[in-house]
């Protein structure tokens, strides 16, 4: 794994990326790169496991792990102001198109479901395939009280070098973006989105998650067009960094299976 630095918009951004270097004796299940989200508070460093878990299986698509604005030590706008997730969404396409990819997979956890699931709705033909782990939703079928007690338990879920981790990245965003963030988190109806999305999807809930009901989860699967659900039942909240041995070959294998529905004669990749 590999940190870079870009910059976007005027503002310095720091990027994960692994592979470092393609092999060019391995052949890579995937095509396509993979972008992936994090969730409020965190940064690319929550993803940062999960990318040692797909280079140390040799799997040499492209992975990028951004801190999005306001995130990490990604500059964000100035005067502590927040994007809201429609915001992040589309600079999510400008830095696809810095880095001139033209189509990507999308993984996310927590916020970054919902910053994923309007990213494919505002880019459509951009998502080739699209994994959602321990998705928020908004608050049309969860109330803001549950979203609060089940950060408190899910703490005690995971372990206490990720809560510590956790504490860390926290407290680079700041207060003033976090509670922003939060509105915005509140405001968003995932469900409204998921409807319009066309990308092969699969939903994946911790079975120890305390944040993200099973009931929700699956709902967000079933009302997705093309949307699978895959329970873990050993993991809670965060299992890209917790179990990314449970985890990536779940994500591999199914965008394996997305990228076959995109193939075209002679076994190349559809163009969008």
């Amino acid at each position: 794994m590999r940190t870079e630095w870009r910059l976007l918009d005027k503002r310095r951004v720091r990027l994960f990326v692994a592979p470092p270097e393609p092999d060019p004796d391995s052949e890579s299940p995937l095509s396509l790169p993979i972008l992936f989200s994090h969730g409020l508070g965190c940064s690319g460093l929550v993803w940062e496991p999960t990318l040692k878990e797909i280079s140390r299986r040799g799997l040499c698509c492209p992975s990028l792990a951004p801190d999005m604005p306001g995130y990490g030590r990604s500059e964000g706008p100035p005067g502590s102001r927040a994007l809201n997730i429609p915001e992040l969404a589309d600079w999510l396409a400008r830095l696809l198109d810095h880095e001139k990819i033209e189509r990507a997979h999308i993984v996310g956890n927590s916020l970054g479901c919902q910053i994923g699931l309007a990213f494919a709705r505002r880019h459509p033909h951009r998502v080739a395939g699209m994994v959602l782990q321990g998705g928020t939703t908004g608050t049309r079928m969860v109330p803001p009280w549950r979203y609060v007690t089940g950060l408190i338990v899910d703490a005690f879920n995971e372990p206490l070098y990720y809560n510590f981790r956790l504490t860390g990245m926290y407290a680079q965003m700041g207060l003033p973006r976090y509670l922003q963030t939060i509105r915005f988190m509140m405001e968003d109806d995932a469900f409204t989105a998921a409807g319009s999305v066309k990308a092969p999807t699969l939903v994946i809930r911790g079975g120890k998650d305390a944040i993200v009901a099973d009931r929700i989860a699956r709902l967000l699967a079933a009302t997705l067009p093309d949307g699978t659900y895959t329970p873990l039942d050993s993991a809670a909240h965060a299992i890209e960094f917790n179990n990314p041995e449970d985890f990536v070959p779940a994500m591999i294998h199914f965008l394996e299976r997305a990228e076959g529905k995109l193939m075209g004669p002679g076994g190349t990749i559809k163009t969008p």
